[in-house]
C-alpha cells in the first residue's frame, strides 16, 4: 500500500539511481485530503538503492500551488523478486486517480536525455512559490501557442 510522505518534498536523485520514470500523459483533476482540488501530474520512479536494494516512489505535483505529494510503499527497500509486485501496485494507484500512464524506457535513454528529463521532472527539484509556477505556465503556454500557430500556418 502506498501512503503519503509528508517528510519527503522531493527525491534528489541522480541517473545513475533511476530504474524507471513511468510519467501521466493526463493531468486529471483530484482532490487530495487537505488540498484544494485542481489538475495534477503524476509520476512513478523507481530507484536503485546503495545496498542494491529498490525503492518505489509515486509522486504528484499540482502546478496550481507548486506542492508536491509524495507516496511511498510501506516496504520502503524491495528485493528484485518485489520490485515488479509492488511497481505494478504503484501503477495501478496511480490509474485508479485517472492517470493514464507511460513508460519513458528511461534506461533506454542517451545520457543527455537522461540528465534532461530529470531536470524537467518536478519530483526532483524543490517545491517551487506559486509565482515561479505561474510564470512557467505562461511560458509553457506560450509556447503551445506558438506550435500551434506553426502547425496550422504548414496548411
Amino acid at each position: 500500500m502506498f501512503t503519503p510522505e509528508p517528510s519527503i518534498q522531493f527525491v534528489p536523485a541522480t541517473r545513475d539511481q533511476v530504474v524507471a520514470i513511468i510519467e501521466a500523459i493526463n493531468q486529471p483533476q483530484i482532490s487530495i485530503p487537505g488540498k484544494e482540488p485542481q489538475l495534477v501530474q503524476g509520476l512513478l520512479c523507481s530507484l536503485r538503492n546503495a545496498n542494491g536494494s529498490f525503492s518505489i516512489v509515486v509522486a504528484l505535483h499540482l502546478p496550481r500551488t507548486g506542492e508536491h505529494v509524495v507516496y511511498l510503499h510501506e516496504k520502503r527497500q524491495l528485493s528484485a523478486e518485489e520490485y515488479r509486485e509492488v511497481q505494478d501496485e504503484g501503477l495501478h494507484f496511480l490509474e485508479s486517480m485517472g492517470f493514464m500512464l507511460d513508460n519513458l524506457n528511461f534506461r533506454n535513454m542517451a545520457p543527455a536525455l537522461q540528465d534532461q528529463t530529470i531536470g524537467r521532472l518536478p519530483l526532483f527539484s524543490p517545491p517551487r512559490p506559486p509565482q515561479a509556477v505561474a510564470a512557467g505556465s505562461q511560458q509553457v503556454a506560450a509556447a503551445e501557442a506558438v506550435r500551434l500557430a506553426r502547425f496550422l500556418s504548414s496548411f
